[in-house]
């Protein structure tokens, strides 16, 4: 039987966390509510899955090389609040003194650090499980990887990435290049949306596929197909652009010795734990499961 490794988007926990209970503060004026909501997350993930490794990913301060070639990528999102940026250090003392690891890489985001566990994860025959809300995250699923949804728990395979999406894993980066990521603020074709990206996706390949056979457009039956050819046309640079923005690396070179992550999990420092607990105040935490 295969092991399994979870892979915890900890970056989409914190904030998540955070947003559900922006409010909690200790009674000494500490803001606590990212850590508590956290660590209850993380709690569940662990319950739900007895036996396996787990590795949480964050993202870090600094530029990647997206925002080095499109200066416009994530440019809408706001900067993260003061009062959550307090409590991220604390969060570490926690999941290290629970026993568990996390990783981040300056300047690289920890979707290029997923993919690449995941990849070398697969290749090492374990079964990858993926915690993520990311749409880009999507595009690694396959028999071996797959995602576990945050909000219900479910888990996607190909099936259901299809399902959702209208078009399967491997291309996720396609149909985001051509139909653009509003989170990411990648704009896409314009007048190219969903559907016709997914149509296009469908009859004819990936974007190489489709640049290839962009003459045979208009013998696809789609609606106004001479007008979807002249804006492919016309947006052919960006689209490529936006598919190195979109597309996941899987290659990354890591700087640690990965492998000593994936394990189960190591001695809990349960005395520092429960004086961390206590700090913060966090006496409905219960800590027998440890």
């Amino acid at each position: 039987m295969k092991k399994k490794i979870i892979l915890i988007d900890g970056s989409f926990c914190l904030y998540r966390a955070y947003y559900a209970l922006p409010n909690l503060i200790s009674t000494k004026g500490y803001p606590t509510g990212a850590i508590y909501g956290f660590i209850k997350i993380f709690n569940k993930i662990i319950k739900m899955n007895i036996n396996s490794y787990f590795l949480i990913i964050f993202d870090t301060k600094g530029k990647s090389f997206r925002k080095k070639i499109f200066n416009e990528y994530k440019s809408k999102r706001n900067k993260m609040p003061d009062n959550l940026i307090l409590q991220i250090k604390p969060l570490l003392k926690i999941i290290q003194a629970m026993g568990y690891s996390f990783i981040s890489i300056k300047n690289i985001e920890a979707d290029d650090i997923i993919g690449t566990l995941s990849i070398i994860a697969e290749q090492k025959n374990y079964l990858v499980f993926i915690f993520s809300l990311d749409k880009d995250i999507t595009q690694l699923v396959n028999e071996n990887i797959k995602i576990i949804n945050p909000i219900n728990y479910s888990i996607s395979g190909p099936k259901e990435i299809y399902k959702k999406y209208g078009v399967y894993p491997k291309f996720i980066s396609d149909l985001l290049a051509l139909s653009g990521d509003s989170i990411d603020n990648i704009p896409g074709v314009p007048g190219i949306g969903n559907k016709i990206s997914q149509n296009l996706i469908n009859k004819l390949g990936n974007l190489k596929n489709i640049y290839k056979n962009i003459n045979n457009i208009n013998n696809t039956n789609f609606r106004g197909g001479y007008n979807i050819k002249k804006k492919l046309i016309k947006y052919k640079k960006l689209v490529f652009l936006y598919h190195k923005l979109t597309k996941i690396k899987t290659n990354i070179i890591l700087d640690v010795n990965y492998f000593n992550f994936f394990k189960f999990k190591k001695k809990t420092k349960i005395n520092y734990l429960k004086y961390l607990f206590q700090k913060y105040e966090f006496n409905k935490l219960n800590l027998h499961y440890l």
